[in-house]
């Protein structure tokens, strides 16, 4: 049996709508053993869960050894530990409590706002938890760890298709961190190690230094890696339809099959819906661009969701430009950006249904972390602009040269964003 194609080819379960949980530490165990783990760890990102992490932190783990304990403690279970009928689970476990270290030793604490003895408790606890587990695995398999170093081979084979594809010298900054991390692993001690080799590679770097010193605010201009860059202190991204389709480049699961993060649709299946757009693709070129953009893009809203939420939309928003070809038809451009914001609107209500589970209900679910840059190349820019304002849809600016080309923008979001308010 190989250990990583039986957890790449695992399929999350489809989840309950309305969310059948009970509590919060039960919740995250609900999504992690469904097979969202990015979700479940995220979930502890909000500023409700102040002076109550280390507490659900360690009702996580206590439920998360209890699973462990049922999987690996009868010996009679190596059959189904070899053949992969726990395999799914036990990484699942591995990957969820991974992904919450890193959000702990991440700046995504501070826009959180939970303080520093908070984190790092909860950091430490989920280190030691996964020593424990797999410690188990290696007591009770015959083969060291497998599962353990799956997972984290996984994360490490993630974190360098950055620009595998679309390559630009001098490289991608996440390939470089991936091959920094891995020197520093003890492959007798696989997930301590990483985490430990992880938290220096991010707390070291200067992003983080910069962030965190609040010298500057951050942003990228890609589609894929940017879970490890809010990691950094990244607080935006901005993607524009070129760079959107390069990312098909590095990562070809976004065809199909999309497993970078939660809930988020492959593009096989959106389009398989539509009948007509894959029989007669020449003429639904827009359609299948924008398409293809949106499905590239709602991993962004995703990453960037829990501090665009904790911080109240000032973090965390995704800037997309426009399709550059209708710049100069504001009819089209509004469509459009109207369809993406609706179709955002829609995939993020139920993503925060999941997400904010057991908070308040003072965030407006649903609403997009989103902003569509307008191309200032004609006079259907300030028209768009003052449209998309005055619904509540921000807006920033490109293809501006000179200074009254900003001015004028600038004062067209400023009059018709007020009537939003």
């Amino acid at each position: 049996m190989n250990v990583s194609d039986t957890i790449s080819s695992s399929k999350p379960e489809r989840l309950d709508f309305p969310a059948l949980s009970a509590d919060h530490a039960g919740h995250v165990i609900y999504l992690t053993e469904k097979g969202y783990t990015k979700l479940a760890a995220d979930h502890l990102l909000h500023r409700e869960m102040i002076g109550r992490l280390e507490e659900t932190v360690g009702n996580i783990i206590r439920q998360f050894n209890l699973i462990f304990n049922r999987i690996f403690l009868k010996r009679e279970n190596y059959s189904a530990i070899e053949y992969g009928e726990s395999v799914p689970l036990c990484a699942r476990i591995y990957d969820a409590l991974i992904q919450m270290a890193l959000n702990f030793i991440g700046l995504e604490k501070e826009i959180v706002g939970f303080p520093d003895a908070e984190s790092n408790g909860a950091y430490l606890k989920i280190v030691e938890a996964l020593k424990s587990f797999e410690d188990m695995e290696r007591n009770e398999m015959r083969n060291g760890a497998p599962i353990a170093e799956a997972v984290t081979r996984l994360i490490l084979s993630d974190m360098s298709k950055i620009m595998s594809g679309f390559y630009r010298p001098p490289g991608s900054m996440l390939a470089h961190m991936a091959k920094e991390i891995e020197k520093n692993i003890d492959w007798s001690n696989v997930l301590t190690s990483f985490l430990n080799s992880a938290k220096n590679q991010i707390q070291s770097n200067v992003y983080y230094g910069l962030s965190k010193a609040g010298i500057c605010k951050f942003g990228n201009d890609y589609a894929l890696g940017l879970r490890w860059l809010r990691h950094l202190g990244f607080v935006q991204v901005s993607t524009n339809p070129v760079l959107a389709a390069a990312s098909y480049n590095d990562d070809p699961t976004l065809w199909d099959g999309y497993k970078g993060e939660d809930l988020c649709p492959d593009f096989k299946s959106e389009i398989e819906e539509n009948c007509e757009m894959l029989e007669k693709p020449h003429l639904f070129s827009d359609e299948l661009a924008a398409k293809g953009t949106e499905v590239s893009i709602w991993p962004n809203l995703v990453v960037f969701r829990p501090i665009a939420v904790a911080s109240n939309m000032r973090h965390g928003m995704v800037s997309l430009q426009l399709n550059p070809n209708i710049a100069d038809d504001f009819e089209k451009s509004f469509r459009e950006a109207l369809k993406i914001y609706l179709d955002a609107e829609k995939f993020l209500r139920k993503y925060d249904h999941y997400l904010l589970w057991g908070y308040s209900t003072s965030f407006e679910h649903g609403r997009p972390n989103i902003v569509f840059k307008v191309a200032g190349s004609s006079p259907a820019a300030i028209k768009l602009t003052r449209k998309l304002e005055s619904l509540g849809i921000g807006t920033n600016n490109t293809v501006t040269f000179t200074v009254s080309q900003e001015v004028e923008l600038i004062l067209a979001k400023i009059s018709f964003g007020l009537r939003a308010i």
